[in-house]
């Protein structure tokens, strides 16, 4: 089942880390990013519940350093 979250990620600052975290959740099974917005420091994701948890979404970006808040 397809799920969307809204992720508020505070390191987001510039259109480089826009892609930078786009290409790391793309890379995640079941994982599309919908939107990127750097002002809003915020990132929509859709994700596939039976291939991804929005927990293994948040794990994979605190490893990377864009931790999102809870």
């Amino acid at each position: 089942m397809n799920k969307e979250a809204t992720l508020t990620i505070p390191a987001l600052h510039c259109g480089s880390c826009s892609k930078t975290v786009t290409r790391i959740l793309e890379a995640l099974p079941g994982v599309e990013v919908t939107q990127t917005n750097p002002e809003a420091k915020r990132v929509v994701v859709k994700f596939d519940e039976s291939a991804i948890s929005l927990d293994q979404v948040r794990e994979a970006l605190d490893e990377v350093g864009f931790s999102p808040d809870d």
